[in-house]
């Protein structure tokens, strides 16, 4: 790893995404390049690292060749400089955990289009796996409406292992739930899975991207104020989520007051995407999802303010990469919050 990632790796807290905190010198000058107009509310030394996906309108390819001078980063509609920059094409990005997420197969009730479509199809989800580089990792997770989350699989090299342990955490339980104590035992349970995933990202050294992918039909709802203060954990600390839904998956409606299709809501807040697809298709979907992340551009910027509160992110092309690549599309963390230092729940 150069001294660069060295720096970054430091102390994470926030990105698309995390922010690295180092106390180098040469970082220290960099702030002292941001133009006089750009106040500076804290002496600080915090670094905002957004991961950038971008898309080839007509090929759906990631587009390889961009350089730092082809950005251009705001925060709260104000430019900042963009003081280091790394390419998934040139291997210097940091490495991601794919975490593979489902919720439990309740044996007491029909198929309703959560995960248990997926039962008996995980090896589908193999090759794929071997597109991941050799410092990446996965594991395995669930929750479950009676109330239990768990990492069932600690992030692993051992692609094979991976889809044994999905099998194992796919197969039906006997728990009968459908009600309204078991919907909020299940919210819960979501909530905490989330946070031990944020939590194992934030213990490891470097610190990783940690990427969940969903095997699910977003079938599941939670109160909004809830589901922000959960987004806000993204924000605040890093984390990616896409999700493949099986296309057989019915759709169900939800309560009033309950925000409908979490994962798709946390998918767009975090950068990420939902698909809807076939078994034949599972493979090529997490092939997709996984050349999107290894192409991806990280940019890293100094925040004006240590403040606490949703920051706008927007991140655009210069005009002259935005002739060369007409339609280009690009994918990142809408917002983000500084805070100085990691959240409490993480430790």
């Amino acid at each position: 790893m150069g001294s660069r990632a060295t720096l970054k790796f430091f102390h994470v807290f926030t990105s698309i995404f995390f922010v690295a905190v180092s106390t180098s010198p040469s970082l220290a000058a960099q702030q002292a390049l941001i133009p006089a107009q750009e106040p500076i509310f804290r002496v600080q030394s915090s670094l905002v690292l957004v991961d950038v996906i971008t898309k080839d309108h007509k090929t759906g390819l990631p587009i390889r060749d961009f350089q730092k001078e082809d950005f251009r980063v705001f925060d709260n509609r104000r430019e900042v400089p963009i003081v280091t920059f790394d390419a998934g094409v040139q291997h210097d990005a940091r490495a991601i955990t794919l975490w593979l997420v489902v919720i439990c197969n309740e044996g007491g009730l029909p198929k309703l289009g959560a995960s248990a479509e997926f039962l008996g199809e995980e090896a589908l989800l193999r090759p794929a796996l071997d597109d991941l580089e050799a410092h990446d990792r996965v594991g395995v997770a669930h929750w479950c409406d009676n109330g239990d989350s768990k990492l069932d699989l600690l992030p692993t090299q051992d692609r094979n292992e991976v889809i044994e342990r999905l099998a194992e955490t796919l197969k039906p339980i006997f728990f009968a739930g459908g009600t309204f104590a078991s919907d909020e035992a299940g919210e819960q349970a979501f909530r905490r899975l989330i946070r031990l995933i944020i939590r194992d990202a934030y213990r490891r050294n470097p610190k990783p991207l940690p990427v969940i992918v969903f095997l699910h039909g977003d079938h599941t709802g939670q109160p909004h104020g809830e589901l922000n203060k959960l987004v806000d954990d993204f924000l605040e600390t890093s984390g990616i989520v896409f999700g493949i839904r099986d296309s057989r998956s019915p759709n169900l409606h939800f309560l009033i007051g309950e925000q409908a299709k979490i994962m798709h809501y946390m998918a767009k807040h975090t950068g990420g995407e939902y698909f809807s697809v076939p078994p034949s298709e599972y493979e090529k979907t997490l092939h997709g999802i996984l050349m999107q992340l290894h192409f991806r551009y990280e940019l890293g910027f100094v925040p004006p303010a240590i403040d606490g509160k949703r920051h706008e992110l927007r991140v655009e092309l210069k005009k002259a990469a935005t002739s060369e690549h007409k339609g280009v599309r690009l994918k990142y963390r809408p917002e983000y919050i500084p805070v100085p230092e990691e959240p409490e729940w993480a430790h």
